[in-house]
């Protein structure tokens, strides 16, 4: 009886080639290798982002002002009062102050404030923003700038700038006042807080309308 041997088929290392080959690159390169390479590209751009975006704008008034960027302080709502011999001149709140003691200066976010003659108060401001000298009390209001007197007149312009020591308001941009049956357009003037010895630079155009429509101005309440 003859005796047969099988005979045994070679391994073949073809199956452990190719699982070794899906998890590299076609040079050969791990992929987990490639993987991270990519997520730390993605986390590094993100980082630039996000710090990009924390600095403030290159506009704001305290990056022009001075190169530092970071306040001194910071007070969450703001309360200056003005007073010369005791008697009160003027008062401001905001929502927020940054304030800088290099440049003398606070930004006030949200401004409200009232203006007094004699210890009697005479006019309200209010606007988005306002930079005050925080020495002199001068400050120059921005953006939607509203005045409204105690005797019925209203003045709207987009920055405004008062004089403590004169007590005196001016600006260079377009106004418009509304002055007993007056309503009146130009650009550029100068008064006091009581919209008082009125000045206008130019452009000036008036009409004249029913004192009773524009003599009941709601006055801005404070927050």
């Amino acid at each position: 009886m003859k005796k047969t041997t099988k005979k045994s088929r070679p391994r073949s290392s073809s199956a452990n080639f190719q699982m070794e080959d899906l998890d590299r690159s076609p040079r050969g390169t791990p992929k987990r290798i490639l993987w991270f390479i990519a997520a730390a590209a993605v986390a590094i751009v993100l980082l630039f982002a996000v710090r990009f975006k924390s600095q403030p704008e290159a506009n704001s008034p305290e990056t022009i002002s001075h190169d530092e960027n970071s306040p001194d302080a910071v007070i969450e709502k703001f309360h200056l009062v003005s007073t010369v011999k005791g008697v009160k001149r003027w008062e401001l709140y905001s929502d927020v102050a940054r304030l800088y003691q290099n440049q003398k200066q606070a930004y006030s976010d949200v401004v409200y404030a009232q203006y007094y003659k004699h210890d009697k108060l005479v006019s309200t401001l209010t606007a988005d923003k306002a930079v005050i000298n925080t020495e002199t009390n001068a400050t120059q209001a921005q953006g939607h700038v509203e005045l409204i007197t105690e005797n019925g007149s209203k003045l709207q312009t987009e920055k405004l700038d008062w004089n403590p020591d004169t007590d005196q308001i001016k600006t260079d941009e377009k106004i418009h006042v509304y002055k007993g049956g007056n309503d009146i357009t130009a650009i550029g003037m100068s008064a006091d807080t009581e919209l008082n010895n009125i000045h206008f630079n130019r452009d000036v155009h008036s009409q004249v309308r029913d004192v009773n429509e524009i003599k009941n101005f709601a006055k801005p309440k404070r927050f």
